[in-house]
Parts: structure tokens; sequence; C-alpha cells
């Protein structure tokens, strides 16, 4: 669709541009910003008769960069069975759910559900291919943790995937089993990828839906742009360029490319990290250091708690990790690491540091701003060496409104004191960007302002608040330090002449409102180059 013009007047703007941070107005013509100040200068440099939104006094914000999600998948989940927490409280109620889904599907067809939290159940544990087995004995189940890195299959989708008692455990991965041997149904890291293989894949058509259901829900959160957590195949791509093509795209997109399966292919036609354009962009190479501290699969410097010996699992090998980033690296690609240990950090910290002693940048191009994607617990030491090697964190910034029980149980709240702590990364210097990791967990960046400023979980119980930011830090982690995550904050993240014109505009003025009612805010407006995206109804 072509760019727009528009007024936004008679508002609370925080421009997030240091010159002049907070306005009454701002202009857009042709998609970008050419005025702010007050309503008479932005009235001022549009032609008459430009469309305006009077915001009586709320605030309005640059459109808000997700710095890490999973857009196509969002939109896959809300096709599948909802499992999360606020609505399901026991594994019965799970079971319930998919005896409901099964009477629906012609036996063999496959039901899978995402977003439960055994933290959070009532038995205070995993289901079991027993549960599941008690209500599908004959469509394969896959139900799927909410840190997307655990799930639990029933005997019919074990069967498929051919499982059993002699099956080892995959490389990265676990198969809970009984004390008899037997696999429980739990599976851990790659040992849930085995499985969920077998799932039919979808079509390229279901995944153009796919990211437009999921970037629908992106705007309606107030978030113009968002990064890909991993292409694959040519499928995903094809997808996203197929909307981008017919300029459909809901949201900014920035590809993470999984580098196994992607980066010889990309070296050989010449395609690195920046190549694209405002809508589509090709980001960083994406590895796996680590799993998840739900799953206790996190590498952790010390074992969790209560185990002697679990300090969690590496993904590859660590001289194998260290290869990979060198040849990314000199490849010109800036690379993303999933890291949420602590060791898992300090190894990537040590690939990032190799790689540039041997292959330096920059010499002819920009420095590479490699990323800790997650970047969960850290300490000084680590976030020093950090600021020392210029690498960008992307901290899941709702991560313990959601998982604050997970984290406590299995590391102790000694482990977790600086966890997503912004307060710390910018005593360093570090320009943490602001992610949802969604479908993880939802789309909103409002409980990730909220958890940046309280450090209170969902139900209000505390996790260091010395760890806890201003709310103006909070939005600047959402936009100008996701802009800078992928090397675009020349043209956006802050509203300033000459940059694009993406806009959030909230229900109320967000400084007003109480920190611990943030998540409760909702967006009016969603902006992308001068067009309305996104319209609450009743806003206007």
């Amino acid at each position: 669709m072509p760019a727009g013009n528009l007024l936004l007047v008679n508002g609370r703007v925080r421009t997030m541009d240091p010159a002049r941070p907070e306005v009454t107005a701002v202009a857009i013509r042709f998609g970008r910003v050419v005025a702010v100040g007050s309503d008479a200068e932005a009235r001022a440099s549009v032609p008459p008769g430009t469309p305006a939104i009077d915001l009586r006094g709320r605030t309005a914000t640059p459109g808000l960069n997700d710095a890490h999600a999973h857009p196509m998948s969002v939109g896959f989940a809300l096709l599948d069975l909802d499992l999360s927490p606020a609505k399901h409280a026991a594994i019965g109620d799970l079971a319930g759910l998919v005896k409901r889904a099964v009477a629906e599907k012609p036996a063999g067809s496959w039901v899978i559900g995402r977003g439960y939290d055994d933290a959070r159940l009532a038995e205070g544990r995993h289901p079991t291919r027993a549960d599941l087995d008690a209500v599908s004995p004959d469509h394969p189940v896959v139900l799927i943790r909410m840190c997307h890195h655990i799930g639990v299959a029933n005997s019919a989708a074990l069967a498929l995937a051919g499982v059993s008692r002699e099956t080892p455990d995959p490389d990265g991965g676990l198969f809970d089993r009984d004390e008899a041997g037997e696999p429980t149904g739990v599976l851990r890291e790659t040992a849930l990828g085995m499985v969920r293989s077998f799932v039919p894949a979808p079509t390229e058509d279901e995944m153009v839906a796919g990211l437009v259901a999921g970037g629908r829900d992106f705007l309606a959160n107030g978030v113009t742009s968002a990064v890909e957590a991993g292409i694959r195949e040519g499928t995903e791509l094809r997808a996203y360029q197929r909307l981008a093509a017919r300029g459909e795209l809901p949201v900014r997109s920035y590809l993470m490319m999984m580098l196994d399966e992607t980066l010889d292919g990309l070296i050989d036609l010449g395609i690195r990290t920046g190549f694209g354009d405002a809508w589509l962009r090709i980001g960083p190479a994406k590895l796996f250091a680590d799993g998840s501290i739900g799953g206790q699969t996190a590498r952790m410097r010390l074992p969790y708690e209560g185990s002697d010996d679990n300090v969690g699992l590496w993904m590859m090998p660590p001289e194998e990790l260290k290869a990979k980033v060198r040849r990314a690296h000199a490849a010109g690609f800036q690379v993303g690491i999933h890291a949420i240990g602590d060791a898992a950090i300090d190894l990537v910290l040590d690939a990032y540091a190799e790689a540039q002693a041997a292959a330096p940048r920059p010499a002819v191009q920009p420095a590479p701003r490699h990323r800790i994607e997650h970047c969960s617990i850290v300490d000084d030491a680590i976030l020093a060496r950090i600021a020392e090697l210029g690498v960008v964190p992307i901290p899941g910034t709702s991560f313990l409104y959601h998982f604050r029980d997970a984290y406590v149980r299995n590391l102790g709240e000694w482990r977790i004191g600086q966890a997503y702590g912004m307060r710390s990364f910018a005593r360093f210097g570090i320009p943490a960007a602001a992610s949802s990791d969604a479908p993880v967990v939802p789309t909103s960046a409002v409980a990730g302002l909220q958890t940046m400023v309280t450090r209170h979980d969902q139900q209000g119980r505390p996790v260091n608040p010395a760890e806890a930011v201003g709310l103006e830090d909070a939005l600047r982690a959402y936009t100008v330090n996701g802009a800078y995550a992928s090397f675009e904050e020349g043209v956006k993240g802050t509203l300033a002449p000459g940059m694009l014109g993406d806009v959030a505009v909230f229900e109320t003025d967000l400084f007003a409102v109480e920190p611990a009612e943030l998540h409760t805010v909702r967006v009016d407006y969603t902006v992308t180059e001068g067009r309305v995206a996104y319209e609450r109804a009743g806003s206007a």
C-alpha cells in the first residue's frame, strides 16, 4: 500500500529523540516524519486537509520494535489449542481440552497445543503420555510448554516418531523416562524436535495466513517492527516475500536465518545481514548455545537447585559453535545466538571475541553488533565483556512476569537477581533491546514495559526491584534500542524529521498510569508509514 500523510495533534508525544523529547504533535508526509513540535508547527508542514488524529492527551511513541519473536508461529498458535495457565489450572483441564479436540478430528490427525506451564499446574508437574493416552489413544498429540523447549507427546505420537525404550537421547536433547526406563512422553530440546518433525509441515499458503494473523496481533499491541527469530527453509522466506511484494506485510520484518540450514546458500549468493529494504530485511545468522531455564536445559556454571550434577545442555559442542560463528562473521553476517545460562553466555562471548580477532570488523563495513538472544543469567563480569565487545543483548523483558515460579524453583532467587536486568545493562552503557519471544509469551509490549518498570511478576511478587528502570528508559528499549539491534537507528526508533512515520498511540497518558497497571493499557492506533494499520474499536 502507498505511504500516507497524517497529523497527530494535541497529545503527549514521546519522540525518544534527545533533541526534542516531548512534543504535542507529529506530521507525516509520504510515509516520513516531516515535523515534530507544537500543533501549529505540525499543521504548517502538511497540505490542508491532511487526515488528523486528535490524541486528546494520549501518549504516542515511535512504533514499537519487538527484537525477538516468531510472528509466523504467533499466527499458527492462534489456531492451536490454547493451554495458557490463565485458562487451565490442572492437567485434567488440559486433557479435557484434548478430548474435545479429538472428538472433532478424524482418527490419525494431529492435535497440537501450546502454552502450558508445569510450575503453575495444580499437580506441579508436566503432563505425561499416560495422561494424554487416556483421552487420545488414536490421535497423535503434542502439547508444548510455554518456553517451546519442552513438550509432551502421547503414545501415538511417539510411535509415529519411532520413539521407544531403546531410543537413545538425541544430541542436545532428552527423553524423560520412568523408573523402568520407559519414555514418559516428556521431550526436551531436540527430542521435542524429533517428534514435531512428524507433524505435517504447513503449506506456503498457510504460512502466509499465519504471518497475516500474527502480524495483526502485533499491530494491536503497537508493534510495527518484529524480528522473525528463525527462518529454516525457503518456503518460509517465500511466504514473507509474497506478502512484501504485494505490500501486505503487517509489520516490518528482520529475519534471523538459521545458520546450519541457510548460511551456505546465502554465502553462495553473496547475501549477508542487511540485504533487503525497510519492510523485509535479512538479519543475523542464528545458532542455539543452550536450552531453557524452565526445562533445566539452559547451560549454567553451577548445578540447578536440588541437583548435584545437572548444569543444563550444550546444543552443540563448544568448539563447533565457535567455528560456525567464525565462518558467519567472516562472511559479513551479524550473528545472533540463543544463550540463557551464564555458562552459555560465557561461551558466546568467547566465540565473538575469537571471531573478531580472526577477522576484524569494521574494516570495510559496520561493526558486527553480534547479539545474544535472551541473555538471561548475567553478572557484572559478563556485562563488562558484553560492553567491551559491543554485543547487543536481547532480553525477554516479560519473562519474569510470566515465568518467575519456574525461575525461582530451578535457579533460586540468588541467581536471578540480574536476570533481564535493564538497570544493570544501562550501568554498563549496553543498549539492550526489548523482546517478547511471542508466542512463548503474549505479544503484549505493555507487559514488558510493566516488568521493566516494576520488576514484579503477574501476581505482584518482586524479583529484585533494584533492577527496575523508569518508563522512559523502558520505552527506549522497545524503540531506539530495537532499531539499533538491526542497524536501523537511522530510519526508525525515534520520531524526528526524516524518520519513518511509524507510531503507537496508547489509550491514555502512559506516564499517568500506576506502574502495576501498565499491562492493562490498550493501544488505540498503530500507524505504519503514515497509514492507520490498526484502530481499536471505539478509540475515536
